[in-house]
């Protein structure tokens, strides 16, 4: 529907909270040119960051240097949002339904708290994805974010449904407190995964870099949901797996699957 290119590059941050495809749906482009948003600490006209033109195939396309502009997708609830570049922190977040496509990687933050709707980077992302906020009781709720590089730290940090899968190595403390859903990592799951965990999935791929002290052996076997699972989300996954349990030293029921 519109394409929004950055007109020019900054280091200062812009917010662009509240520019979704149900926002622009009933606009024109000139209203959409003027609509709000927060660069620093003023606010200024949307047209005055980016140039915005009608006829792009998907509802928004933000085109240009991104990496800067924070937000997007934040709270959308329909459509499709496609990015060409890099983009900052918060993408995606607390979203309930759509779709967010980026063709390069994220900053930090990418889907935290979303509650639905899907999000794919096609590169490396930085920390907190599907995480929740400092102070939260809940990360993500529903919804799936596919990861095709490296994800950093805190990776599902008290995630309660939904599915992460990433295609590259992840950080630290992947899973920390998760309460529910599931995370599959291709490339290797680092250190202190399912750290604090309560119950859910962690698939590991291609090698864990350190199972975590609260983890306990449990058994090799073939669990009959495996091949299901790596047909929903397009993984070749193992025949059998190792499977840990924990995190016991929070009395958890989560399970580490390690193929």
């Amino acid at each position: 529907m519109f394409t929004l290119t950055r007109r020019e590059s900054s280091p200062i941050p812009l917010d662009v909270t509240g520019i979704l495809p149900e926002t622009a749906a009933k606009l024109s482009a000139l209203e959409v040119a003027k609509l709000p948003v927060l660069f620093g600490n003023r606010t200024v006209e949307l047209g005055e960051m980016f140039d915005a033109k009608a006829g792009s195939r998907f509802d928004l396309q933000f085109a240009g240097d991104t990496k800067n502009v924070q937000n997007i997708g934040k709270g959308m609830s329909a459509g499709v949002i496609f990015c060409d570049s890099t983009v900052g922190r918060h993408a995606g977040a607390q979203m309930s339904g759509g779709q967010l496509i980026l063709d390069s990687g994220a900053g930090d933050w990418l889907g935290a708290e979303m509650r639905g709707g899907s999000i794919e980077a096609r590169d490396t992302v930085g920390d907190c994805v599907g995480a929740a906020y400092r102070g939260s009781r809940r990360g993500m709720t529903g919804g799936s974010i596919v990861v095709h590089g490296r994800a950093g730290h805190e990776l599902g940090l008290l995630m309660r449904r939904g599915t992460i899968v990433v295609h590259g190595d992840t950080g630290e403390f992947a899973a920390a407190s998760m309460i529910a859903g599931t995370i599959a990592v291709c490339g290797e799951l680092g250190a202190r995964a399912g750290a604090g965990m309560k119950r859910g999935t962690i698939l590991a791929l291609g090698g864990v870099a350190e199972i975590s002290v609260g983890m306990r052996y449990s058994c090799d076997f073939s669990p009959s949901f495996l091949p299901l699972l790596g047909k929903s989300l397009n993984l070749p996954v193992p025949g059998c797996v190792q499977c840990f349990r924990g995190d016991v030293l929070t009395g958890g029921k989560g399970e580490l699957l390690v193929g």
